[in-house]
């Protein structure tokens, strides 16, 4: 059997047990901190990936939320206070869950409102974060400038800040 090299530095050790210290720079490999590099880049990229999803997945769930509030005050006349108690219902359900207020959910009967097809939100306002979103229902009411702004917003990377500026 191989015997393994001896460890330059043990690190700490308690009673029987001994915890290695990391490793210093000397000694590895030259091509290393590209290796490294590379890893960083995609742990970055798949975070964001992520988060961007997540995101989306949001936008959809709020839009389809919104689609059943509008479609509800439209057959059956429901009122602020029907929006009050689903919302104070909803939280009691979901109480890590933020973005249940009363005042989101008009919100997401606006965005259901203001882009009546699905389509248009799976792929184009789903890449936007919420909070362009609701700027953008809150101060563009024509539609074809709202796309404008959407597609503004996701080319340039606008920050909500920015966005209020344009």
């Amino acid at each position: 059997a191989a015997v393994a090299p001896e460890r330059k530095s043990w690190g700490r050790k308690r009673g029987d047990a001994s915890f290695p210290a990391t490793p210093s720079h000397a000694g590895l490999p030259g091509d290393y901190a590209a290796v490294l590099a590379e890893i960083k880049r995609r742990i970055q990229e798949g975070r964001l990936r992520t988060v961007m999803a997540a995101n989306a997945s949001m936008v959809r769930l709020y839009w389809e939320i919104g689609r059943l509030i509008l479609d509800r005050q439209e057959r059956q006349g429901w009122g602020a206070k029907v929006i009050e108690r689903l919302s104070a219902d909803l939280r009691e359900s979901y109480p890590d869950m933020s973005g249940l207020s009363s005042r989101n959910l008009l919100f997401m009967r606006a965005f259901a409102a203001a882009y009546p097809e699905s389509a248009m939100v799976k792929q184009l306002v789903s890449q936007l974060p919420w909070g362009h979103i609701i700027r953008l229902l809150q101060r563009v009411k024509e539609a074809d400038i709202r796309h404008w702004y959407c597609r503004a917003s996701i080319e340039h990377g606008w920050s909500r800040n920015v966005l209020e500026f344009q």
